[in-house]
């Protein structure tokens, strides 16, 4: 039995050493996921928020304009090939209907394998043109204040939950909702113009 008081045998020396040495590289490396982990989680709930706020705002600021404008002009198309606004606005309203069962489903499941979306057939097969505007304002409204509560619901584990959406690239929860507010400002600067 070695003799405690003079030390370890010196060949457990280096063994120990190296031991400590591991365990501490272990130990630097788990913050180190840690620390990017948590900064992940941030910049998701950071960039949610940014679409919550931007999403509050484009509500607020679009009804009164959409309400102002008339069935008349809501029906002209600027082009052959154009959409009028009444089909711009049906297509919003397409829109919020796919992304709420992607915003819903991908909250569930984690991971979601969902259709495209063919938004000319939707847009055609809904006849938009021959809809009272006032009230596809109303519909594209109130589905869009029940998703912004949506959207304020989905749990910060959720956001990173894989979605395919048709043949295109997987995204995120996360990417699919700040896209979807992105979606809505682009066509609504479109019925504005």
């Amino acid at each position: 039995m070695p003799n405690l008081l003079l030390g370890p045998p010196a060949g457990n020396v280096m063994t120990l050493v190296l031991v400590l040495l591991g365990v501490l590289v272990c130990v630097l490396l788990v913050s180190i996921l840690v620390s990017w982990i948590r900064r992940q989680i941030w910049k998701g709930k950071a960039r949610m928020q940014d679409a919550f706020d931007e999403f509050k705002s484009l509500l607020a600021m679009a009804t009164p304009r959409l309400l102002s404008i008339t069935e008349a002009d809501g029906s002209v198309r600027r082009a052959h090939d154009k959409w009028s606004r009444k089909e711009i606005l049906g297509h919003l309203i397409d829109s919020a209907a796919n992304n709420h069962q992607r915003f819903i489903r991908a909250q569930l499941g984690g991971e979601i394998k969902l259709p495209g979306y063919e938004q000319e057939a939707w847009v055609h097969a809904q006849d938009y043109a021959n809809e009272p505007w006032d009230n596809l304002v109303q519909l594209w409204k109130s589905y869009n204040l029940h998703l912004y509560h949506v959207g304020t619901k989905i749990p910060s584990e959720r956001l990173n939950s894989i979605c395919f959406i048709g043949t295109d690239e997987p995204v995120t929860l996360e990417f699919l909702f700040t896209d979807y507010v992105r979606h809505v400002r682009h066509h609504l600067e479109q019925i504005f113009e």
